[in-house]
């Protein structure tokens, strides 16, 4: 009989490897910058999307000023991000992040950007002033891939330069501001120059270049039942492993969701609805109906666990965690349980946002609910979330509540077979501890009679 051994030690290594690496760790923290900025320029979006009538008739005539902070969030978040994650990759390599953030973004501007000239009729048709314009969609989603390549070169190549010593280097005294600034100057000579040799003088677009070459991951940015169960299964599967979702989801499907989210918003300026907007396959798709509580839809764990638990760590457990799952935070239940490398809840912390996912996807398709158009506080409660990011949809609020409670059951049985064997092994930790204090007891007895 042949047996299979598995290296669980070897593949958590290789997972933590994974998770710690430097370039994903800095996307994954300066895709986080954006997060505040974007949100408040939803809030405008979601302004125009109130369910009462004569609001909308008030808000109508400026549909168009309200779009401007969405432009300037969500709409510019290559920007954003590409100076985050240059600074984040500067901190990890410990030299001056600003600096570095600073000429990452140049190098990305170059990059992707293309100036044009506005020409005096065509400045007269637009209501716009003659002279050189920016177009605007490479600063937002399209332009992603390149933010984050030049922030990774960027950080590389000063790391490079300071270990080659090709810095110029002030004396002491001078302010440190200024000496970092000129620590980066040789550097800024080969990126800034390369990045000008590559666009202008070579004539490659990199942008376009690598959308090409990502090109096959598009398909799952589309609207289609592939997109939601691949992520779904790459995220819950690296989780069981250690690794956060996110770190691998945020590069490779952020720059396909947030495109989506970004023509939702442009539709709603241009007068559609959360109803008719033209896709339904974003990053608040997920986070509103199908991680429910955190990836692993990890807040049924917590309800069964608080309310259900017959062992005394199931109880304690769901106390401590029901309340951050309420509010999406679940590393507690996560790390706590563990649900790491645990066979008990592996199956249903894969199979329940699934479920939820297809689920969602079926209730969408169909027109049971609004397409999410905006961009919400991710720590609101799950139908409140939902509620709001389809422009306040109340039917979001009970799909969502729905695939809670399908969550709930798909857990149940695994739960219940945790929490019996925990139970056993209390129990059988208190008859060992009884029989050790009888012991003790007997022992005493005997030296006060001797």
């Amino acid at each position: 009989m042949l047996k299979s051994h598995i290296n669980t030690d070897k593949i958590v290594s290789v997972m933590g490897r994974i998770a710690g690496n430097r370039y994903l760790v800095a996307i994954k923290n300066g895709m986080a910058v954006i997060i505040p900025v974007a949100i408040v320029g939803s809030f405008f979006t979601i302004a125009t999307q109130l369910p009462i009538t004569a609001w909308t008739n008030f808000i109508k005539p400026y549909a168009a000023g309200l779009a401007i902070p969405v432009n300037f969030s969500i709409g510019f978040m290559s920007v954003y991000a590409c100076f985050a994650i240059a600074a984040n990759l500067a901190e990890s390599y410990e030299f001056d992040k600003v600096s570095t953030g600073v000429v990452a973004l140049m190098t990305y501007l170059i990059l992707a950007i293309k100036p044009g000239t506005l020409t005096a009729q065509a400045a007269k048709l637009s209501n716009m002033a003659v002279g050189t314009v920016l177009p605007t969609t490479n600063f937002g989603a399209a332009g992603l891939f390149t933010a984050m390549l030049a922030a990774i070169i960027t950080a590389d190549v000063i790391r490079w330069c300071r270990k080659k010593n090709l810095v110029i280097k002030l004396p002491d005294g001078v302010p440190p501001a200024v000496i970092n600034s000129f620590a980066a100057l040789i550097p800024s000579v080969f990126l800034i120059g390369g990045a000008w040799i590559i666009r202008v003088g070579l004539h490659f677009d990199v942008n376009a270049g690598l959308q090409w070459i990502f090109s096959p991951l598009a398909y799952f940015g589309k609207d289609n039942l592939a997109s939601v169960i691949v992520p779904i299964l790459l995220v819950n599967i690296v989780w069981l492993f250690g690794i956060h979702g996110a770190a691998l989801a945020t590069p490779i499907f952020w720059p396909l969701w947030y495109p989506n989210l970004n023509a939702n918003m442009a539709a709603i300026a241009k007068g559609a609805t959360a109803a008719n907007a033209p896709h339904y396959m974003t990053e608040q798709f997920f986070q509103w109906f199908v991680y429910v509580g955190g990836a692993g839809a990890t807040l049924a764990l917590c309800i069964l666990l608080a309310f259900f638990a017959k062992s005394s760590f199931g109880r304690t457990l769901g106390k401590a965690t029901i309340i951050p799952g309420i509010f999406n935070i679940n590393e507690p239940v996560i790390f706590g349980v563990p649900i790491v490398m645990n066979p008990f809840f592996a199956i249903p912390f894969v199979l329940a946002p699934l479920s939820m996912g297809i689920l969602t996807w079926l209730a969408t398709v169909l027109h049971l609910v609004n397409r999410t158009i905006a961009l919400v506080p991710w720590t609101l409660p799950g139908p409140i979330g939902a509620y709001m990011a389809t422009g306040f949809d109340w039917r979001a609020a009970i799909l969502c509540t729905i695939n809670l409670i399908m969550a709930i059951a798909i857990y149940w049985p695994f739960f219940k077979a945790w929490d019996n064997d925990q139970l056993r092994k209390e129990q059988l930790a208190a008859k060992k501890d009884a029989e050790k204090e009888k012991a003790k007891i007997n022992t005493n007895t005997v030296v006060e009679d001797l």
